[in-house]
């Protein structure tokens, strides 16, 4: 029998990068680190392989590598970095690549490689149509038709951004742990921010996702994913799915779908929707 095919998969964001190693479709591992622009793409490299072999795996053991970032300056530090752990060149999205979902937005090259890895992992593990609700640095939608295109993204200010921004701007407003509040009515100074952040956010999330089904003319499923998921998910009543690690499924749908010509050239874009 042979082995299935192994993978890393590096998802970049603005505050974290997420670390996947698939066997076949399967996740086997995965990790977090900070996103750091001031970090050199050797250090990237000790603290990836130094991470690899703590779950006792060897960094030369893989078949491929697929980096998505949505950071300019860490990008090519960690595609360095990847390639000289792996032995192999690493595959990055960009605009271009066969996802298995086509861009039917105005300017398909605006949308960023983590939206389009969200959309590729939703497209083969979940019913369509979909929206996918990202909880990051940025709130970000993502709305995918039965036909498998994206057909429209909202993004809306993070939670955690949001909350950050408050306490700067408001002098006797603190720093808080966002957490689920314990009512709406807040008690005290703390518990008044928890309720209007987590209720206000969720009732964004509501609006945004009822106001892109009925754009849409469908009933999608609502499937939320990123960092801070677990805050806002639970209490939007349009929430129905729940995948933490969407975007490196849709790393490895998208490898998958490249993998036998990783320098190739893009491709033409799609037509924008009229």
């Amino acid at each position: 029998m042979t082995e299935p095919t192994r993978l890393l998969a590096v998802d970049c964001g603005n505050t974290q990068i997420k670390f996947g190693v698939f066997r076949g479709d399967a996740l086997a591992v995965n990790f977090r680190i900070a996103t750091d622009a001031h970090k050199t793409s050797d250090e990237y490299a000790v603290l990836i392989r130094a991470l690899l072999a703590g779950e006792g795996i060897d960094s030369r053991s893989f078949d491929g590598a697929a980096l998505s970032s949505v950071v300019p300056p860490v990008l090519p530090l960690l595609e360095r970095a990847v390639a000289k752990v792996t032995g192999r060149p690493c595959l990055v999205i960009r605009h271009g690549l066969d996802a298995g979902v086509a861009v039917r937005t105005a300017h398909p090259a605006e949308l960023g490689s983590d939206l389009l890895c969200l959309a590729a992992g939703a497209a083969v593990r979940y019913p369509l149509p979909a929206i996918i609700v990202s909880f990051g640095t940025a709130t970000a939608f993502v709305a995918v038709s039965a036909a498998r295109e994206i057909v429209g993204v909202a993004i809306a200010p993070g939670i955690l951004s949001a909350a950050q921004s408050l306490s700067a701007n408001a002098a006797k407003l603190p720093q808080i742990d966002l957490a689920q509040p314990e009512s709406a009515l807040g008690r005290d100074t703390i518990g008044a921010m928890r309720a209007g952040m987590v209720y206000g956010f969720a009732g964004l999330v509501d609006r945004v996702c009822g106001e892109m089904g009925r754009a849409m003319g469908a009933a999608p499923a609502v499937v939320a994913t990123g960092g801070l998921l677990n805050i806002i998910a639970q209490v939007a009543t349009t929430v129905t799915r729940y995948d933490a690690f969407l975007s490196l499924h849709g790393l490895r749908v998208i490898w998958e779908l490249n993998r036998t010509g990783t320098a190739a050239p893009p491709a033409a874009a799609d037509p924008p929707l009229e």
